[in-house]
């Protein structure tokens, strides 16, 4: 063997050490660490139509979006974890926002002291509640609850989530405004939820300076049937643009769905109603959908609703126009991978 060879050998042995010492290596080959891709996919071709207007025949997309997850034990029953998701248009594919993982950027730590998460995520309280009894979609797309009232900043957010006890989850969290955010105030969000047997029952509140919401929540299965509900009080929030509005007055509204399973197949019927706001007549509205599932499998499906929204005078949910109504008409699919 010449020197130069042997000079080689020795370069190659060192670079590989090197290699494998380096903390991206570390990672890549750690036993006790889990990563996974993961998503969904979900669009519709649909004919919307606002009061007054033609009707508008499109393809929709309803929250598409991928993302990562990983895990790392620790040992000790601690684990450290992350949830990177970004959401898109699938039917341009573009952006859906200015910022990449723009619906769920976390790091999290867990153990027998619950579980700590710092980023940006998705309000707790509206998981707890909203979210459940809206079952025909998962709230996404143009039959989305459109009555709700998202008194949330998801951004800059630290949370509590507290061990679990005999089926009550708990979680706390706050939104630091950095005073960046209108209004400068820190946000705070507060979910519950409790599992006994066939009935589960949720609560969440969410605080944002001059906005409010506290919504009660329940769900019961029996056989192929699911009924689930909620009531909600609010004020202080603008709906029609997303944002704190101390002029909002007070305002109840709930929502009541129904499911019936009956094999790979989905009946559903979903109504919600949004009474007066400050006792004002006129500012009323109902939106209700009626839909049908066809399940492949778990992670696949195709789909039909019609939904509606009625506005009365003084009311602007769904269009942002007053006394205006919208309804659409849509067949889709969505896949989770």
């Amino acid at each position: 063997m010449t020197a130069l060879n042997r000079a080689l050998l020795l370069s190659g042995s060192v670079a590989l050490t090197t290699l494998t010492a380096s903390p991206f290596a570390q990672a890549q080959q750690a036993p006790n660490g889990t990563l996974q891709v993961y998503g969904r996919l979900n669009t519709s071709v649909e004919s919307a139509k606002i009061e007054g207007q033609s009707s508008v025949m499109g393809l929709q997309n309803n929250e598409s979006f991928w993302g990562l997850r990983g895990q790392e034990d620790l040992g000790g029953g601690m684990q450290a974890g992350f949830i990177l998701e970004h959401g898109f248009e699938l039917d341009t594919g573009t952006n859906t926002d200015t910022s990449y993982f723009n619906r769920k950027s976390e790091v999290n730590l867990s153990g027998r002291f619950g579980m700590l998460r710092m980023g940006r995520m998705i309000s707790e309280a509206y998981y707890a509640t909203a979210d459940v009894v809206n079952m025909h979609n998962f709230d996404t797309g143009s039959s989305a609850d459109a009555l709700y009232a998202w008194v949330s900043n998801g951004a800059n957010h630290v949370s509590w989530q507290l061990p679990e006890y005999k089926g009550l989850t708990v979680e706390l969290g706050t939104s630091l405004h950095e005073k960046q955010a209108e209004p400068a105030k820190n946000a705070w969000d507060l979910a519950a939820n409790y599992e006994l047997g066939d009935l589960t029952l949720g609560l969440g509140h969410n605080r944002w300076g001059a906005a409010e919401q506290t919504t009660v929540r329940a769900a019961y299965t029996t056989g192929p049937w699911t009924v689930a509900g909620y009531l909600q009080n609010s004020h202080g929030w603008d709906q029609a643009n997303y944002q704190v509005d101390s002029s909002q007055r007070n305002r109840n509204m709930g929502r009541v769905a129904v499911q019936y399973t009956d094999g790979p197949s989905e009946y559903h019927l979903n109504v919600g109603h949004a009474g007066k706001v400050g006792g004002e007549d006129g500012t009323q509205a109902t939106q209700w959908t009626l839909a049908y599932n066809y399940n492949f499998s778990k992670r696949t499906k195709l789909y039909a609703l019609y939904t509606r929204v009625n506005n009365h005078e003084h009311a602007s949910y769904q269009t942002g126009e007053q006394g205006v109504g919208f309804s659409s008409i849509a067949l889709g699919m969505r896949h989770y991978f």
